[in-house]
């Protein structure tokens, strides 16, 4: 799991809302985060699973906080 977000690493995530460069960097975390839940359900190694399962955690976590930062940056105004 990743460390709960600072409100300056939230600020950070919120100013990148929109960015077109960041939205190329977005698309390719949701397409590498489809790979990993379907290499995940496909594999027979359970190390290998697990470690994919974790990975997945972590990104889908960065997305969510990437995509909830405006919000709270402007609620804890």
């Amino acid at each position: 799991m990743l460390r709960k977000p600072s409100q300056q690493v939230l600020s950070a995530l919120a100013t990148l809302e929109g960015n077109s460069q960041f939205e190329t960097v977005r698309s390719w975390l949701e397409d590498s985060l489809l790979d990993l839940y379907r290499d995940s359900a496909r594999t027979k190694d359970e190390v290998l699973s697990r470690w994919q399962q974790g990975a997945a955690q972590a990104v889908e976590e960065l997305l969510t906080k990437a995509k909830e930062a405006p919000e709270v940056i402007r609620k804890s105004r």
